[in-house]
């Protein structure tokens, strides 16, 4: 996977193209013969002539446009493989066999499509070359009556012969005119690849594949994987089988990812750092499918299936006791293992046994749970759902980030303006503050964030007791890299003000927190100091000293001095804190008698040798007390009252 070609992002808006239907309709065969590639990758599918797994491939349409691939397999046993695949589908193919018409997995695959909210495809009788006209007619006319009453009700219908090519042209020109008005992806905000496919590959280590639901990914991009939160960085990117710098929202992608292929499973996500959260559960509605025979009982256990993952878990009802075919209501999903979703994503619901898909709906609150009578709440789930801007403002800043005024503003469909009094609401009941100069948290958000900020601090200084803290350069990579620096700043200003945390200069650490140091640590921290005390200016290698038994490793030791304010790194060497100190006032002294300092008046000033005086010099100038004018220093904003004249 090449890491030099142009961006994925140019062109078309990307496509993905899917497919559907009953087992042996020739779904594959079919794509075979769009393409040239053969979706059937497993051993175990060519041998039995089966597909089992998902398959994959892309297509050029007659304008040139690609096109991702995503085959399914048409078995019952394999359903929650075709959910998985289909649940990225811009436009998907329904294969219906002339030789057997609408069969059980036509029927549900129609229905897991309709659930999943595709609204674009077209149906492809296959295998025409095996029925005369007139059987052919009665499969048209049963495949209208199948679709009736769907997206597909109303779609163009295309005759192929994988076999003899009759129809493909036709078929490919059909795809493109429904394909025309495909609208795209979000490609702004944060990245969120569900993985619907892991394998190694030599020479380049884990892969991961899926379609990018949102947002864009880039080369060295620095992203994190849910639901386990393992950090990550992409070394890679292939679209269309070619190595690109970026990816948009639509893509089909492989990403060549800094994990090893044990830690990554299919229906897991690879997002952007700390937008998207892992939970045991989400709000939403959920409609049965009509055409059942029974009722759905709260507390029922069902396979739910959203983005590429499988969830068991237990319907709750928050509004009734049973919900009837046919029917639409509130519940709130109780998963048994964790899921990654976001507002506005599409589900699907199966029996538990058997396995059957019964019904589907959307995700309102991925995150916060609704009870059961709770009035309040559902009032708050319905106003979510219409889409009232302050219920959807209060949702996005309750996802643990900082959100700036453009941001929301493009999140709730509204201009920036208009948000001003929605957000100054929300903050005098305490919802929401200006975390900084243009940031705006939630509450729930804060604390959210808070919660990681301290959970990485303590992982870090209980690893590390030598340690002060965290620099905060590294804590905003590690938290909020999309943050500017100085914006993070101000959050840790407002954080440190209130007692929540503390900053030494450029470390952050928890309120209260002291280096904890064993006997040997602190014999050998004083050690170090005493020998850079005892020579100032002409100070020893650390390296030489004997320190106690069982001390920590020199470099914590030196870090530890350091972080307290006791020892100074200049060049290569290290001093003790007092000798810099004394080298600052015997320069601003010198400066009032002279306006330039020469290296050898440095020299002689503090006692040295040219070895230490260079590096002390260029310390002088980091500080502030010198500045460099050609050979010689002149006061700094730091070195005294007197300047040069030249200046």
């Amino acid at each position: 996977m090449s890491a030099t070609a142009p961006a994925g992002s140019e062109g078309p808006a990307p496509l993905i193209i899917g497919t559907a239907g009953h087992v042996d309709h020739g779904k594959s065969t079919l794509i075979r013969a769009l393409t040239g590639t053969d979706p059937d990758r497993l051993p175990e599918e060519k041998r039995r002539g089966l597909t089992i797994d998902l398959g994959f491939g892309h297509l050029r349409l007659p304008s040139g446009r690609e096109a991702g691939i995503v085959d399914v397999p048409g078995h019952e046993r394999f359903v929650k493989n075709m959910v998985a695949g289909a649940s990225g589908m811009d436009l998907v193919l329904l294969v219906v066999a002339a030789d057997e018409g609408v069969m059980p997995q036509t029927e549900e695959h129609l229905d897991i499509l309709q659930l999943l909210g595709v609204r674009r495809g077209l149906l492809v009788v296959t295998k025409v070359d095996l029925v005369d006209r007139e059987w052919l007619d009665l499969v048209d006319e049963e495949v209208r009556e199948a679709v009736r009453g769907t997206f597909l009700e109303g779609a163009p219908l295309v005759h192929v012969s994988s076999l003899t090519g009759e129809g493909l042209e036709e078929l490919l020109a059909t795809v493109e005119q429904v394909a025309a008005g495909t609208p795209p992806r979000p490609a702004t905000g944060p990245a969120r690849l569900p993985v619907d496919r892991v394998f190694t590959m030599a020479g380049f280590g884990t892969v991961v594949t899926g379609t990018l639901a949102s947002g864009r990914v880039r080369l060295e991009e620095r992203l994190e994987l849910l639901p386990s939160g393992r950090p990550l960085r992409v070394r890679g990117i292939q679209v269309h089988n070619r190595p690109v710098e970026e990816a948009t929202a639509g893509h089909r992608v492989a990403l060549n990812i800094s994990l090893d292929r044990d830690e990554v499973v299919r229906g897991d996500v690879v997002a952007t750092p700390g937008v998207f959260r892992a939970s045991l559960g989400f709000s939403g509605h959920l409609e049965l499918l009509g055409r059942l025979a029974r009722p759905l009982a709260n507390g029922a256990r069902v396979r739910l299936h959203a983005g590429t993952r499988e969830s068991l878990g237990r319907i709750v009802l928050l509004d009734r006791d049973e919900l009837r075919p046919g029917e639409r209501a509130p519940v709130y999903f109780r998963s048994e293992t964790p899921l990654v979703v976001a507002r506005g994503d599409r589900f699907v619901i199966r029996s538990y046994s058997p396995a059957r898909a019964i019904g589907g709906g959307d995700v309102i609150d991925p995150v916060r749970r609704v009870r059961r009578g709770d009035r309040a709440g559902l009032e708050r789930l319905e106003r979510l759902a219409r889409g009232d801007r302050v219920e959807v403002l209060r949702s996005f800043l309750d996802d643990p980030r900082p959100w700036s005024l453009e941001e929301l503003a493009r999140a709730v469909e509204a201009r920036p303006a208009e948000l001003g009094p929605l957000l100054e609401g929300l903050a005098r009941r305490g919802e929401a503050s200006q975390a900084a100069e243009g940031v705006w948290l939630g509450r729930n958000a804060e604390e959210a964030l808070l919660e990681r900020l301290a959970a990485r601090l303590r992982q870090h200084l209980e690893a590390n007791p030598l340690r002060h803290g965290l620099p905060r350069e590294e804590l905003r990579q590690a938290l909020l890299p999309d943050l500017s620096p100085r914006a993070f700043g101000q959050l840790l200003e407002r954080w440190a003000a209130g007692g929540r945390l503390r900053l030494r200069g450029e470390l952050v650490q928890p309120a209260g927190w002291e280096p904890r140091l064993s006997p040997a640590a602190a014999g050998a921290a004083a050690r170090v100091e005493e020998a850079l005390r005892t020579r100032p200016f002409d100070p020893p290698d650390p390296q030489g000293l004997e320190l106690p038994r069982g001390a920590p490793p020199l470099a914590e030791v030196l870090r530890y001095l350091q972080e307290s304010g006791r020892i100074e790194r200049a060049g290569t060497f290290w001093f003790h804190r007092s000798a810099v100190e004394e080298a600052v006032r015997r320069v601003r002294e010198h400066f009032l008698r002279e306006p330039r300092l020469t290296l050898a008046q440095l020299r002689d000033l503090l006692g040295t040798t040219r070895k230490y005086a260079v590096p002390l010099a260029e310390r002088l100038d980091e500080l502030g007390v010198t500045r460099r004018a050609g050979d010689d220093r002149v006061p700094g904003p730091a070195g005294g009252t007197r300047r040069s004249p030249s200046e």
